[in-house]
């Protein structure tokens, strides 16, 4: 059966036919779009249903999330929150934020007091010190919350943890530990912070792992459809055992709110396979995908985050006058790792933040290409914040997209001008009016969980580029409301390999759909991220959540 939607708007994403009113979808995939007369038009003589839930909405090509963590957004709703800002729940609800690191420590006491479970370490996530006049959690504010209960807080970024002695003393943390990233006091002692690599320090089996791993798939689904996205990512996945079972199996499902495509970790695979083993199981993967849930890029993470301090700078580095942070993987690493995944056809992500980390990913790439060229290859830099004009215009040359973290400007902006970065850098950062100009393929994103899965606010800030306290951060990068709809929608695509399949409303493609409140392109600009998201439409059917 054919089902037609009207609406009072839609915004296509194909240059053909920019704008229509009226789109009719068949097995899945959109059939005819253009003014409701022509579409009915087109219809007669076959048998067809008219669905007007949306005829007074403006629909957009299904928001795509190019850099998101499924699992680890539905999972961290199960933890502690501990973050500045109140923050969204798959339920809709919002859990509040916590405004000083005595607020933190009693949201943790009264979570161990309520635990039932004693062997199972009490977990909290979203803690910042950037909101905190630079202040870290350590050891003994935490065990402020409890000497006994074991005590785990994973930092917004992800790139930083803390731990409580109990904890630390469960893993067998002391003085004696030399490992990159272990925090350590005057005297030699462990601070409780534990920075990158050092916090497999601190996770036992169980550890990060929060209820029913069912049910993190579920709420990690709901959180993006309620924000109007028909595509997400998990760009983190260890794609073995039982979590990544199911994962296929929950996403796989017709009810299912969005298609799901994942990124195997280089990082974590690396742990429990060789990489002749994980070369041969993402084959397996990637033949067995569906266009529900199927294989993306591969991804690998060069340097840590900005506001940790651990993400890699050219000169001058960080103003505050810490060290320019390091590289988890350099040039030659990165070389001998990806070529053996480019040569076998796949795809690469490569986490830079910093931008000595981007010139390291960007030579690797080069010199992978000179002996193994490959045609649109759409390797690509996930974050890249302080890439330079150089370095996008090299990105160009090599085919290799890019996805821009746009959501710091806002959360992190003003900390970025005053205290990481400085004000020239801080400037450039996220610089997606740079890449277009530059001939750049790109994106914008929300590395949900680090910020809340949120298109239309990811779009708001690469449009406005306001910081908490309104300051302007880059004039000249921002980008225009279509522009911004376009990175959210075909260039998000583009970045997946699937513009063929999603990112615009034309013939052919999946019927995938957001249905908004309000038109993007035309409101006032400050008010895009306070657009309605209605509903949205996943292969032609509505997607309504079911009541709780």
């Amino acid at each position: 059966m054919t089902i037609v939607f009207p609406a009072s708007l839609i915004h296509t994403m194909d240059p053909s036919c920019p704008q229509a009113t009226a789109v009719a979808v068949r097995d899945g995939r959109i059939l005819h779009v253009g003014t409701e007369s022509e579409v009915l038009s087109n219809l007669q003589g076959t048998s067809y249903n008219v669905d007007r839930r949306f005829e007074n909405m403006v629909l957009v090509p299904g928001f795509v999330e190019a850099h998101g963590h499924l699992v680890a957004n539905g999972m961290v709703d199960q933890y502690v929150w501990l973050g500045f800002d109140d923050r969204p729940r798959p339920d809709g609800s919002i859990a509040r934020g916590c405004r000083s690191i005595d607020e933190v420590v009693e949201r943790l006491a009264t979570a161990v007091a309520q635990s039932v479970d004693e062997g199972r370490a009490v977990a909290g996530f979203g803690f910042d010190p950037s909101f905190h006049d630079g202040r870290s959690l350590t050891r003994h504010d935490l065990d402020r919350a409890s000497a006994d209960a074991r005590i785990l807080v994973l930092n917004a970024s992800l790139h930083l943890a803390y731990a409580n002695s109990a904890l630390m003393s469960a893993r067998g943390v002391t003085s004696a530990n030399t490992e990159r990233g272990v925090m350590k006091d005057e005297a030699g002692e462990p601070t409780g912070v534990f920075q990158e690599t050092a916090m497999n320090l601190l996770f036992a089996p169980g550890d990060m792992s929060r209820g029913d791993g069912s049910r993190n798939v579920w709420n990690g689904g709901w959180l993006a459809h309620n924000a109007g996205c028909t595509t997400m990512t998990e760009m983190a996945a260890t794609c073995a055992g039982q979590g990544f079972e199911t994962l296929l199996n929950v996403a796989n499902q017709d009810d299912f709110p969005v298609r799901v495509v994942y990124s195997p970790s280089v990082a974590a695979m690396s742990r429990i396979m060789e990489r002749d083993d994980l070369l041969t199981l993402c084959e397996k993967l990637r033949a067995a995908g569906s266009d529900r849930v199927q294989l993306g890029p591969v991804k690998w993470i060069a340097d840590g985050s900005i506001q940790g301090f651990t993400g890699k700078l050219n000169w001058p580095g960080y103003c505050s006058g810490e060290d320019h942070g390091f590289l988890i993987l350099d040039e030659d690493t990165l070389v001998d790792q990806v070529k053996p995944f480019h040569d076998r056809g796949f795809q690469a992500a490569i986490h830079t933040n910093g931008d000595e980390a981007t010139e390291a990913a960007l030579r690797a790439i080069e010199r992978i290409l000179v002996t193994s060229p490959r045609l649109d290859h759409r390797h690509r830099l996930e974050h890249c914040q302080l890439a330079s004009r150089d370095q996008f215009r090299r990105m160009a040359t090599l085919g290799v997209g890019v996805n821009l973290f746009s959501n710091h400007l806002f959360y992190w902006g003003d900390i970025h001008r005053t205290k990481t970065v400085g004000p020239d850098k801080a400037r450039r950062m996220n610089a997606a009016a740079t890449a277009a100009r530059e001939g750049v393929h790109y994106s914008l994103h929300s590395d949900a969980p680090v910020t809340p899965v949120a298109p239309l606010f990811t779009m708001w800030c690469a449009v406005n580029r306001v910081t908490r306290t309104g300051h302007v951060l880059g004039e000249h990068e921002k980008i225009s409301p279509a522009e911004a709809l376009e990175a959210m929608t075909l260039g998000a695509a583009w970045l997946l390999k699937l513009d063929h399949k999603i990112g615009s409303i034309e013939v052919g493609k999946l019927a995938d759909f957001t249905a908004l409140g309000a038109d993007p392109l035309t409101v006032d600009p400050m008010t895009i991220k306070d657009i309605s998201v209605v509903g949205t439409v996943l292969g032609g059917v509505p997607i309504i959540r079911p009541a709780a």
